[in-house]
C-alpha cells in the first residue's frame, strides 16, 4: 500500500512540475507578445527569393511569352515554394508578436492570389518597382528586421537605419549574381535559408 501512495505521490508530481514549466513558460512568452505587441515592432520580409521560391513561375511566364510577365507571375502562385528556413523565421517572429510585411519587386498587377496566399500571415503586402520605391516604404516604416536576399535590400535597410538579415538564395536562381554578396555589407546571414 505504501508502495502505491508513493507511486501516487510521484506522479502527481511529476505532472504538477511540468504544469509549473508550461505556466512559466507561458508567462514569459505573453510578457514578450505583449511588449512587442503593444509596441508595433514590425518586420520585413522580401518576397522573391526571400521567403518564396518564384523562378519557377518566372520561367513559366517568359516560356508562354505572357505580354505582361508581372501580371502572370502574380496571379500563379501555386507553382511558387515557400522556403523553410525563412517561413519558420516568420512562424518564430509572429509568435511573438511582431508584425509581418512581405516587399515585392514587381508590379501591382493581379494581385488577387498572393494576397490570399499570404493573408493569413503578412499584415501587409507592398509592391515596389524601383529601389526608391522600397527606401521609402522602408524608412517610413521603421522595421527592426529587413530579411533581403539581395544586395540592394541590404543597402536600402542600412541606408533606412534598419537591421538587415541575409536570406540566401536558391542554387537554382537566376537572379542577378553581381547583386548578391553574403556578408559584404556585415548583414546577419539567416543559416540554410537557400533551401
Amino acid at each position: 500500500m505504501n508502495k502505491i501512495i508513493e507511486s501516487v505521490k510521484a506522479f502527481f508530481n511529476k505532472w504538477y512540475n511540468r504544469f509549473r514549466i508550461f505556466c512559466y513558460s507561458f508567462a514569459i512568452w505573453s510578457v514578450f507578445y505583449s511588449s512587442i505587441s503593444v509596441c508595433g515592432f514590425s518586420v520585413a520580409f522580401e518576397y522573391d527569393d526571400g521567403i518564396a521560391y518564384t523562378e519557377e513561375v518566372k520561367r513559366n511566364a517568359k516560356e508562354n511569352g505572357k505580354d505582361n510577365i508581372y501580371y502572370a507571375i502574380n496571379g500563379n502562385t501555386e507553382l511558387e515554394r515557400t522556403k523553410i528556413v525563412p517561413f519558420l523565421s516568420l512562424f518564430f517572429l509572429k509568435i511573438l508578436g511582431f508584425k509581418i510585411d512581405f516587399i515585392i519587386d514587381r508590379e501591382p498587377l493581379n494581385i488577387q492570389s498572393v494576397n490570399k496566399k499570404w493573408n493569413g500571415w503578412a499584415n501587409g503586402i507592398y509592391f515596389v518597382s524601383d529601389q526608391n520605391q522600397k527606401y521609402e516604404l522602408l524608412e517610413s516604416k521603421k522595421y527592426i528586421f529587413f530579411f533581403s536576399n539581395s544586395d540592394e535590400g541590404v543597402i536600402q535597410a542600412k541606408k533606412a537605419g534598419i537591421k538587415a538579415v541575409r536570406i540566401k538564395r536558391n542554387p537554382k536562381s537566376l537572379s542577378n549574381n553581381l547583386s548578391y554578396n553574403p556578408g559584404k555589407f556585415g548583414e546577419w546571414t539567416l543559416p540554410l535559408s537557400e533551401f
